[in-house]
């Protein structure tokens, strides 16, 4: 099934270029963090495990990672990594009155994951703090960290935290027609579908914190196709037509891997990279490798 590309490309027409990646933007950092934010625009597609994948693929490179759950429609990282009963920190008890968190101690209290810390978000148990509680968390999160990886979701609460203003996006697109018009719609700065105006970090209305991060507010650092698991061949667009669609190439397009969705329905969360996956995702784990300068010292360093 083809789709329509008509010739004024509005999400890249509406974006700051961002010429060099993470050397592109100021520092590749918000305020002091070293980091990516993986947003989609539409939801089941498997952003949270690939936010996962690529953690654990850079903790294979022996690089000190950390994930942080910001998907506040959503969430339930630790559902799919296999350590809901794991005690430890959720998102929705994180609470810094004074704007400020201790990074060891935190590091400390969070559930860990294949030797990676987790703050997952679990909104079924409570509603989720202050955009002032999950910068200082985010920030907190950074400090014992090369690299602090987001799950987004859809963006819906990006507007009000400042701690992630201004890092690379990585953004993952459903390889159909209604999810490439949902990309290119959150690429023209477009609220995530479904927003009511209001921002669920705080209640805060969606803008109004100055400093707050756009959803998308620079070219995405990189973009990913993922094919869905149902729906016939024909109902797909390709690599070459999608890019054109949304003006930006993809690096690589992910096929459905029975193992690992059976493995996350099963409740055994991630065990291990499908090696089809190692592969597939080998371009994009280079590009963050060669993007970021890597902090030496891991933890404390």
């Amino acid at each position: 099934m083809g789709i329509s590309n008509r010739a004024d490309k509005t999400g890249a027409a509406n974006r700051r270029p961002s010429d060099g990646g993470l050397a592109g933007l100021p520092g590749g950092k918000g305020e002091g963090l070293r980091g990516l934010v993986f947003l989609c625009a539409s939801g089941g597609v498997g952003l949270t495990t690939l936010v996962a994948l690529v953690a654990k693929s850079l903790a294979g490179r022996s690089h000190v990672c950390a994930l942080a759950d910001l998907d506040l429609t959503g969430g339930g990282m630790d559902v799919l990594l296999g350590i809901e009963g794991v005690p430890g920190l959720r998102l929705e008890q994180i609470r810094a009155p004074l704007g400020r968190m201790d990074s060891r101690a935190l590091m400390e209290e969070l559930p860990v994951w294949d030797g990676i810390p987790v703050l997952s978000n679990d909104p079924w148990n409570g509603p989720a703090p202050g955009w002032w509680d999950m910068d200082a968390a985010l920030k907190a999160m950074s400090g014992s960290a090369e690299l602090l990886l987001v799950d987004a979701g859809r963006g819906t609460g990006l507007r009000t935290l400042r701690s992630i203003a201004g890092l690379p996006r990585v953004l993952l697109v459903d390889m159909t027609v209604l999810g490439l018009a949902r990309a290119r719609s959150l690429l023209a700065g477009s609220k995530s579908p479904g927003s009511t105006g209001r921002d669920v970090a705080g209640g805060v209305p969606a803008g109004s914190e100055s400093g707050g991060a756009n959803p998308i507010d620079v070219d995405p650092l990189v973009v990913i196709g993922v094919r869905p698991h149902v729906g016939r061949s024909s109902d797909l667009v390709g690599q070459d037509e999608a890019a054109d669609f949304l003006g930006l190439p993809l690096i690589c397009v992910l096929k459905p891997e029975a193992s690992l969705a059976g493995s996350v329905q099963s409740g055994l969360g991630l065990r291990k990279i499908p090696r089809s996956y190692q592969k597939a995702l080998k371009p994009l784990i280079d590009v963050i490798e060669d993007a970021l300068p890597f902090r030496s010292g891991g933890i404390g360093g």
